[in-house]
């Protein structure tokens, strides 16, 4: 049951945060569930979004390289194209990146406010997947019985469409008081060509997630007018 096994890795990943935190252990776990091989390896690093920009060469000079761009060529058909020393674009030219991507954390054994955080949040998330995956299980085990149309089924949509918005609305609200930001830390680059930045929350409110439990909780409104209709037919008959 995917539920279950979801549990047993926030389980996991709580136990690892109460051993760093309380001084026992880093904070860079690997656990293999399978020893010996790298089949069910468990992972995780407290880390943070981050993102960037960089501007791309309007010019690639392979015999002068500029240090203050890119040096990203769109290829298309003809393949590679040089003049000279110089490789020219295709007929579409890329002007600048937005890279985005993660940055792990490591600190001291020890009390953190911050990977405290990191945390708690990660092993939330994983509790509220576990709670949807639970009752998407106990719904499809109350359809196997040939009966989708009842009162426990109407809960069960109206338990996942509800657990879905609303943790999409809380998520981003928590991320404002326990992001790094929120314990001040912000990062500072000294001479390198990509300047990393935090993102402002991570994960933001999900459009997409919302309208699926909003979906959801009118397909339950669907099932309790199915669910009414069966019972008025049983005592018609």
């Amino acid at each position: 049951m995917g539920w279950l096994v979801t549990v047993l890795v926030a389980l996991l990943i709580a136990l690892a945060g109460v051993s760093g935190l309380s001084g026992w252990s880093d904070y860079h776990y690997r656990i293999s569930l399978l020893p010996g091989t790298h089949l069910l390896d468990l992972s995780y690093q407290p880390s943070w979004g981050v993102t960037t920009g960089t501007r791309v060469c309007p010019r690639i000079d392979l015999g002068d390289r500029q240090d203050d761009c890119e040096s990203v060529v769109l290829q298309d058909s003809r393949g590679q194209v040089l003049d000279g020393q110089v490789v020219r674009q295709s007929d579409v030219r890329p002007v600048s990146a937005q890279l985005t991507g993660r940055l792990l954390f490591d600190a001291d054994p020890g009390w953190n406010p911050l990977v405290a955080s990191l945390y708690a949040m990660t092993v939330l998330s994983v509790l509220v997947l576990a709670l949807v995956l639970c009752q998407l299980w106990l719904l499809l085990r109350t359809a196997s019985r040939g009966d989708p149309f009842t009162d426990v089924a109407v809960r069960r949509l109206r338990v996942i469409g509800l657990t879905l918005i609303a943790w999409e609305v809380l998520e981003p609200l928590l991320w404002l008081f326990l992001s790094p930001k929120a314990w001040d830390y912000d990062l500072v680059g000294y001479g390198g060509q990509v300047v990393l930045q935090l993102t402002s929350m991570e994960p933001g409110a999900q459009l997409a997630v919302i309208a699926f439990g909003a979906l959801l909780l009118l397909l339950a409104e669907v099932f309790r007018r199915g669910t009414r209709l069966e019972s008025e037919q049983r005592l018609t008959v």
